[in-house]
Parts: C-alpha cells; structure tokens; sequence
C-alpha cells in the first residue's frame, strides 16, 4: 500500500499529464527548497533536498533543482555568479508546471515563492517528511 502523501502527489502529477501527446510525458517540477544553507554546503540539507528530488521523481515528475547543480560550476559567494545564478533559477522555475516547496520557508524560498505566484505558477508545501500540506 503507497503512503498517502506519495498518493496525493502522484495523483497531482497524473493531472499534469492529462492529455499529454506523449505517453512517457513527465511535467517538470521545482523543487523549493532552502538555498544558503545547501551552498554553503551543509551534507545533511544537501541529502534532504536530494530526497525531495527522489520524491518527485517517484511520483513521476522531473524534478528541476537548481540548488543541487549551481554550486558544482558556480562559485556563489562571487556577486556576479550569483546573480547568474539567480538568474537562472527563474528561467527554470519558469518553465516549470509547478512549483513544490519542502520543509520550513526560508527567506529565500519565500522570495521563490513570491517570484511564482506573481506569474501564477501553481505552488504546493510538504514538510520536510514529505506530508502534504494543504
């Protein structure tokens, strides 16, 4: 028997993929997720955020983590990469059909977040144990 989080998710993706030309059709979901602390590259947040990723990935989507990729080419202390980065996280987030945030807000997913919402991208919550939060 599938928890019934994974269930919820998993249906959520089902809708995304309705009438979709292509069978294996996996909408793109971004992962919101706390930023500073994974590129300041604390382990135990860098495995969580991974598991929100796996999270996806089970229910059926492509998980978009900009988080997890930046930090392996960009230095993100330098001001003009970070700006890149950033930069390059909207355009992701953009061509997202969802926006998933996990765990408590920090003022960077808050301000992910807001960035969504302004262009009316759908936002969904899960705690940190993957529990949906209506």
């Amino acid at each position: 028997m599938q928890q019934p989080n994974l269930l919820h998710a998993k249906e959520v993706i089902e809708k995304l993929r309705l009438g979709q030309a292509n069978p294996n059709y996996r909408p793109m979901i971004y992962i919101c997720a706390p930023y500073t602390t994974v590129v300041m590259n604390n382990r135990k947040v860098i495995r969580q955020v991974e598991r929100y990723c796996r999270f996806v990935y089970e229910c059926g989507g492509i998980p978009i983590c900009p988080q997890l990729y930046l930090p392996r080419f960009l230095n993100l202390r330098n001001c003009d990469e970070l700006n890149a980065a950033v930069f390059m996280d909207i355009v992701w987030m953009r061509k997202c059909s969802e926006i998933w945030a996990f765990g408590k807000l920090t003022g960077d997913m808050k301000w992910e977040i807001k960035k969504a919402q302004k262009k009316n991208q759908p936002v969904r919550y899960f705690t940190e144990s993957l529990e949906v939060i209506k």
